[in-house]
């Protein structure tokens, strides 16, 4: 009896010591399309000029990019973004995991001469003056338990999260802050426009000064930006309350 526990002891010790030494030793992996993970020291992603692009494992190994699913690097851990795959720009980096889990990736615009509005997981955001300047902005997705990966929006969510009351009391927040944020930008442009108009109506006699409505107007265009700034966006709060509402 003694010899058969002694053994167990020494086979549970052998395997624990052989799964230790592979996570050590080998800490990432590709995930295929079939479900096979294949572990390795070093990972990269290659793309060859007028060749096919490809991950490398350990300086010998390629797999062709359309055949991964996840992969992890010492960058982090990385999903399949759409069908085909085959770019770097193709795969979205996680950021928060969970019953919802979270991806980013980037995209670089290039602004011409005029004011960019952009629309981020925080919500909506007024960019600069630039001209041909390229700007590079987070792109967000999520998957739920596993799913494909999903943009992440007001709309798609609603969906994923319908079973959570709380999270569907965020969104509706989300939704009504939303709508107050485009008054906002309508009446504060309308102001903004009024003054420019009044300051070309008072004609030389009106000197230099600026129109006092331009300045109210910038201040009500501006505001919305203020107030995200002082809150939780409540997209992020809706998914943090989906991933910590315990399952019945």
């Amino acid at each position: 009896m003694m010899k058969k526990l002694f053994l167990l002891i020494l086979l549970t010790w052998s395997i624990t010591e052989s799964v230790w030494a592979q996570d050590v030793s080998q800490p990432y992996f590709i995930e295929l399309m079939t479900g096979e993970r294949i572990y390795a020291r070093r990972i990269q992603f290659k793309s060859p000029l007028f060749k096919q692009n490809y991950f490398l494992l350990d300086d010998s190994l390629q797999y062709a990019p359309e055949r991964v699913r996840y992969y992890q690097t010492q960058d982090g851990f990385f999903a399949r973004l759409n069908a085909n795959g085959r770019r770097h720009s193709d795969f979205a980096q996680r950021e928060t995991s969970g019953k919802i889990t979270t991806y980013f990736t980037y995209r670089t615009d290039y602004s011409g001469y005029a004011p960019g509005v952009g629309v981020g997981m925080g919500g909506i955001g007024v960019g600069g003056y630039g001209y041909g300047y390229p700007t590079q902005r987070r792109v967000y997705y999520f998957a739920k338990e596993n799913g494909p990966l999903e943009p992440l929006s007001y709309k798609n969510l609603r969906v994923a999260l319908s079973d959570n009351p709380g999270s569907m009391e965020s969104l509706q927040k989300y939704k009504r802050g939303q709508n107050i944020q485009l008054g906002m930008y309508v009446a504060g442009g309308g102001l903004m426009l009024a003054g420019i108009q009044q300051q070309f109506r008072s004609g030389p006699e009106g000197g230099n000064k600026i129109s006092p409505l331009f300045f109210v107007g910038l201040g009500v265009t501006l505001l919305p930006q203020v107030i995200r700034l002082v809150r939780k966006d409540q997209l992020s709060e809706a998914i943090d309350l989906y991933n910590y509402t315990p399952v019945n």
